[in-house]
């Protein structure tokens, strides 16, 4: 499976996965539609990854004191609804690693259910740049997988955000930190879902209901920290229950991150997706031109 097709087979299993923790879904992890929010669904790949690194490499993980590992994009699939308290299943798996990166791989198992697949281009920042990944690094995270074709990116560019028309500002706080001081990758996949949920306002209905069915950040940069947050969101296009927004972020003005977000449109009767085009007109003013 390359990023952005639709996990089946043998990725839907935890033997595919040779390293496995369990999690414990937590009462402030649930959203307002009564299940465990996106954002906290990425904290279980995030855990799943970091102590899979940590297994792996004989170097700092959870903190580092000049090179920074850190994703360069994350692509999330939401193949079932995680719900509390039950216990999940992180596991990871390493596929390929060279020079510009690693690509690893976190499932999340609820019920012996694959709940969530998420493909991590793990990259090395130093400074204000991305640089090769250590060897060492590289050798420790090699796999069988070959290099894998990510789908298209998004611009990193500030002057492209302008085009999108919905506009939130943000001021980021002390909780957005993480333990290198820069803004945590947790604090942009919530400037991203804010974004999202900022824009949506003509589906806040009491008979419709929003589940994400996917979700790719693009992470540009990982030397920013405390400062004036900017959010862009706008409407790509428009399916049949489903629907695609972009968004992209800026720390003081430099463009940070890139999201786009696959929407699914549910009927909360019957808690089946439902069909979009009786609100295309209504969402014709956050369209992307």
């Amino acid at each position: 499976m390359n990023p952005g097709s639709k996990p089946d087979g043998v990725w839907r299993t935890p033997h595919a996965y040779p390293f496995q923790l369990s999690l414990t879904p937590h009462y402030s992890h649930l959203d307002t539609e009564r299940h465990v929010n996106n954002v906290a669904v990425h904290s279980f790949h995030l855990e799943a990854r970091t102590r899979f690194l940590m297994a792996r490499l004989d170097r700092p993980v959870w903190y580092a004191d000049d090179l920074l590992l850190r994703p360069r994009r994350t692509l999330t699939q939401f193949l079932g609804e995680t719900h509390y308290p039950h216990p999940v299943t992180a596991a990871a798996v390493a596929l390929h690693a060279d020079e510009h990166g690693a690509h690893l791989r976190t499932a999340l198992f609820q019920n012996e259910e694959c709940v969530g697949i998420q493909d991590c281009l793990l990259g090395a920042w130093q400074g204000d740049q991305w640089v090769p990944l250590p060897e060492s690094v590289r050798a420790a995270l090699a796999g069988d997988q070959g290099a894998a074709d990510w789908p298209p990116e998004l611009p990193l560019d500030a002057g492209a955000f302008a085009g999108y028309p919905e506009r939130v500002p943000l001021v980021s706080r002390y909780a957005d930190l993480d333990p290198d001081r820069v803004l945590s990758e947790l604090a942009l996949a919530r400037y991203a879902e804010q974004g999202r949920a900022g824009s949506l306002s003509v589906l806040r209905q009491p008979q419709l209901g929003l589940l994400v069915a996917r979700i790719d950040l693009r992470f540009g940069r990982w030397d920013r920290g405390m400062g004036e947050v900017a959010l862009a969101t706008g409407l790509s296009r428009i399916g049949n229950t489903s629907f695609v927004l972009r968004g992209g972020i800026t720390v003081d003005g430099v463009a940070t991150g890139t999201a786009e977000s696959v929407m699914v449109l549910i009927d909360r009767d019957s808690h089946r997706p439902t069909q979009v085009a009786p609100y295309a007109d209504a969402m014709a003013a956050i369209r992307i031109d």
